[in-house]
């Protein structure tokens, strides 16, 4: 049996169909060309290479693939992108006997890594190399999240209960909906409400979550010990006067700290 795997790294790209629709279209048209039926095309949106466990890919290794089939895909990146999941993947198609057929690289042959020791030292090399530049812009990206700190902006990432992403995607602003419910939040923690308590009256008022579901001491513990509402940014440890609007002030922060410190005991 033959099967296609396609796989995109970011939302966006899922969302958009960028890349997945490219390697879509090549699998099919390598197939029809040559003369191949395709039993399933396996397709992981929006997941890094360098996780060796992915849902569609785990479905195929593990639960499809047999003796003699053969995966397709339209170039080995899209299978793996660290030297690790490459081992490990690789290592799967093997115990299954099965293979890889890649569309960029005719010459791509699973069972070489047993033939012949030339090509196992350049795929390892070619591996190594592609390792190496992941880490080179994951430290680019990472010295990129260290600057936007020290300007005062969040590194990266979603943004805290109550904050959304101005148009632009530049600055975090109030969110005018969760804004006023932190408020209340911190508002009860001030009195002396525990956090079940809290939780519980907002779930009582109808009140969810942004993934909107009920309210947990967890979450709201988040959000009690999050300095970041007083205008405040934290990275690696440093804590930096943030570009963002303050929802709860200092004063009332450490009034809070105060009494949860004094339920804690």
């Amino acid at each position: 049996m033959f099967y296609g795997y396609i796989r995109v790294s970011t939302e966006t790209q899922a969302e958009k169909g960028g890349g997945l629709d490219v390697q879509r279209t090549a699998i099919e048209k390598y197939a029809a060309d040559n003369g191949i039926t395709l039993a399933k095309i396996f397709c992981d949106a929006g997941i890094s290479g360098t996780q060796e466990s992915r849902p569609e890919l785990d479905a195929l290794l593990l639960e499809t693939l047999k003796e003699g089939d053969t995966v397709i895909v339209h170039n080995t990146s899209r299978l793996w992108r660290s030297i690790f999941a490459q081992a490990t993947i690789m290592k799967a198609v093997m115990d299954a006997k099965a293979n890889i057929r890649s569309i960029d690289e005719p010459n791509f042959d699973v069972y070489l890594y047993q033939k012949d020791p030339e090509n196992f030292m350049i795929t390892g090399m070619m591996g190594m190399l592609d390792q190496w530049e992941r880490m080179t812009i994951a430290r680019k990206l990472a010295r990129g999240r260290t600057n936007k700190a020290h300007k005062g902006d969040k590194p990266s990432g979603n943004c805290p209960y109550g904050y959304r992403y101005t148009a632009d995607k530049k600055h975090i602003e109030p969110d005018p909906a969760e804004a006023p419910i932190v408020k209340q939040i911190f508002s009860e923690g001030q009195k002396g409400t525990s956090l079940e308590g809290i939780a519980r009256m907002l779930n009582e008022k109808g009140i969810k979550t942004r993934k909107g579901n009920d309210w947990q001491r967890g979450s709201l513990h988040a959000i009690v010990h999050n300095n970041f509402y007083t205008g405040i940014v934290t990275h690696q440890g440093i804590e930096i006067p943030g570009n963002h609007e303050p929802i709860i002030s200092k004063v009332q922060f450490g009034k809070v700290q105060s009494q949860l410190k004094r339920k804690h005991k």
